[in-house]
């Protein structure tokens, strides 16, 4: 008797034409089950998915109505990358055990491995149907869907978490977090609010709640309010290097450089730091002015991080500004082999070039073929081949380069004037008059250059 509950307990269906004809009684039937199961875990546990899945198929054929052979089928399945098969076997678990949230859970997983977003939010009514009161279930499935960036989903399943009782700081905070993300900043700060006002919840999470109550004061321009918010956050956790970032990030968009150098500074003071600390601190020291600290700080920064074509970008306007084109041009130059797609470094490079003396214009329109390639409507790329061929006296391969620039954007100035000098050069003066009083007319004109 016993021996029949505990096979009834193991039991869903797998098609009669999938399996073999047993004429096992069924104390063998159980017998087999239970070997196949181990022969499936210990395959499971070496990583032999496939080899996993095909013991649970065949422990599904001995046992055609055992959720735990088609949940095990379904995991192993999922883990080799099946994942239509294991949705199939997850389905099959989920309908013989429907008051078990298990298989729910992975197939919202499943689900959206596929990127099948509708039949994920199938799978989400189905859980917020038949699970209304389990907190930790949405919980779960609203920082996996938060993961996944499907923000809108993981909020949809933080507020069923919450309906569900999942009422502590914590889940409040998660809850802040992705009101803020999905753009509802009024409803993030109160919920932020709430937390930060609680006698009860620890000061770690009562600083989450602060930042988030900064970020969203932020995004919805009340700025003091943002900055009083995120000051807080770091006096409550004063280890928390999220803080810093976003307050720095706040003076760095209103140019206010200075304080921003200060409060990364504060943070390296009290921390070992992160690259985007480091690289953060860089930036904002070569905005302020203080062009030595800064190449400091960046080449520190790259000498953990080579590849991050930003710190470049940084030292090579630290050099342009301190008149070390040598040095400018090399950053650019180690640029390029980092990210030989960045946008405009062989312009840049280019520019850096034309103010070597003597110029070297033969490698200055190697730069610029290279450029070309990347972006061949750019109009910097003509605009600096006309100076080229203007200052090497190629005039006819001037005067188109610089039309071709003016075409492309016809409103910049510094086009116009070049090409007026190389009519004066071709003796053309009606032609050059004409350009350079175009080029009088656009100085007029608000936002030209």
């Amino acid at each position: 008797m016993r021996t029949g509950i505990i096979f009834l307990l193991l039991c869903c269906s797998l098609n009669a034409t999938d399996c073999e004809p047993s004429q096992l009684t069924e104390k063998e039937r159980l017998a087999k089950f239970q070997e196949l199961d181990r022969q499936a875990q210990s395959a499971f546990e070496q990583n032999q998915y496939s080899a996993a899945a095909k013991y649970y198929r065949e422990a599904a054929c001995v046992a055609p109505k055992s959720a735990r052979a088609f949940y095990g089928l379904g995991t192993a399945e999922a883990a080799a990358g099946n994942f239509s098969a294991a949705r199939q076997a997850f389905e099959t678990a989920d309908a013989l055990l429907p008051d078990n949230m298990l298989p729910l859970t992975m197939l919202v997983r499943v689900n959206v491995a596929m990127k099948d977003i509708e039949r994920t939010k199938e799978v989400l009514r189905a859980a917020a149907k038949r699970f209304p009161n389990s907190p930790d279930l949405h919980a779960g499935l609203a920082w996996f869907l938060a993961e996944s960036q499907l923000l809108d989903l993981a909020l949809a399943e933080s507020l069923r978490a919450g309906d569900s009782g999942a009422t502590g700081a914590e889940s409040l905070v998660a809850l802040a977090a992705l009101e803020n993300t999905v753009g509802a900043f009024h409803d993030a700060i109160q919920t932020a609010r709430a937390v930060e006002n609680d006698p009860h919840a620890p000061e770690a999470i009562k600083a989450s709640a602060s930042g988030v109550a900064g970020l969203s004061y932020e995004s919805i321009g009340q700025r003091q309010e943002a900055i009083e918010h995120l000051k807080l956050a770091i006096e409550r956790a004063p280890a928390q290097e999220n803080s810093y970032l976003a307050l720095a990030f706040i003076y760095e968009k209103a140019h206010e450089f200075g304080e921003a150098v200060e409060i990364l500074e504060r943070a390296r003071a009290r921390m070992a730091g992160s690259g985007a600390l480091l690289l953060a601190l860089g930036n904002n020291l070569v905005w302020a002015g203080e062009y030595q600290r800064g190449e400091q700080v960046l080449n520190e920064f790259l000498q953990k991080n080579p590849g991050a074509a930003e710190a470049y970008v940084r030292l090579a306007e630290a050099y342009r500004n301190t008149n070390r084109t040598a040095l400018e041009i090399d950053a650019l130059q180690k640029l390029a082999r980092v990210k030989p797609d960045y946008p405009m470094v062989h312009v840049l490079t280019a520019e850096a070039m034309l103010r070597v003396d003597p110029v070297d214009y033969n490698a200055v329109l190697q730069e610029l073929a290279k450029a070309e390639k990347v972006a061949p409507n750019d109009a910097d790329i003509f605009y600096l081949r006309g100076k080229v061929y203007l200052a090497t006296n190629r005039l006819s391969e001037a005067v188109t380069a610089l039309k071709r620039s003016i075409d492309l954007r016809p409103t910049e100035v510094r086009p116009y004037y070049q090409l007026g000098l190389t009519y004066r050069k071709l003796g053309k003066a009606d032609l050059a008059k004409e350009i350079l009083q175009r080029v009088e007319f656009l100085k007029q004109q608000p936002g030209e250059r």
